[in-house]
């Protein structure tokens, strides 16, 4: 008895809705980091405190109301001192996923695993880490407010110049007005480089303009495989149509 077979023929979609996500993909890099889960205290959004931000060190009595602001604080004063940070440990209450502590390290903390070397790869990327104990502890209360419960302030490391300080992993973002222009003026059939530069321009240097060519070469690269993608798909539902028209058995 001959089989028929059913497809599926709804999965045409456009090609927007794959730019789009990583439009809002991009926004969100900065907080790509190690362990990056980011849990927000909606009780509190009402009663919002202004994020304390030190130029030189944190004290006990700084006070915040979800983890996107600890982090964000830490942040800025690593770009302030010239380091780039990370997001490490946590604990939990009992019985309960809500946090009860967060660490917030330098991105030279720690070291990493030595490597499988029976394991082939093509490339394997150097490790930088030095065991930096520079970090920041914040604990969080029943309210839900966070306090800083332990800070170490130095670094076993030096530290880059101010005038690198944009290369930091944690202080480069490409906000969406920007990936937006980018796109348009490459699919013009302006240059990476030459858009990247116009971008720079408009902002005062290279320092400003908050990602890196490199970043930006990524993001189009993106762009580009999510329609590779989409184009294989569209191929692959002509090819069923056709066969749906040739051949009974095939529906």
């Amino acid at each position: 008895m001959p089989m028929k077979m059913e497809i599926d023929l709804d999965l045409e979609e456009d090609a927007g809705f794959y730019e789009q996500t990583i439009f809002s993909q991009v926004s969100e890099e900065a907080d790509n980091l190690e362990n990056a889960d980011v849990q927000e205290t909606s009780a509190h959004e009402a009663e919002h405190v202004e994020p304390v931000i030190q130029n030189e060190k944190f004290s006990l009595s700084d006070v915040y109301v979800n983890e996107k602001e600890t982090y964000e604080a830490y942040r800025k004063y690593g770009y302030n001192l010239g380091f780039s940070v990370r997001k490490d440990h946590h604990s939990c209450w009992p019985n309960s996923r809500n946090l009860k502590s967060k660490d917030f390290v330098c991105s030279k903390a720690s070291f990493k695993k030595l490597p499988d070397l029976n394991i082939q790869r093509k490339y394997r990327r150097s490790d930088t880490r030095t065991g930096c104990p520079a970090m920041i502890r914040f604990t969080v209360d029943e309210g839900g407010y966070w306090k800083v419960k332990k800070f170490i302030e130095n670094h076993n490391h030096d530290l880059p110049r101010p005038e690198d300080r944009h290369l930091l992993r944690s202080c480069r973002n490409m906000c969406d007005e920007k990936a937006y222009v980018l796109k348009a003026m490459t699919d013009a059939g302006i240059r990476t480089t030459d858009a990247s530069s116009f971008l720079a321009d408009e902002v005062g240097g290279v320092e400003n303009i908050g990602f890196t060519r490199r970043d930006a070469y990524n993001f189009l690269q993106r762009i580009k495989r999510a329609k590779i993608e989409l184009g294989d798909t569209n191929t692959l539902i002509e090819l069923f149509k056709e066969h749906q028209l040739n051949d009974n058995m095939f529906s």
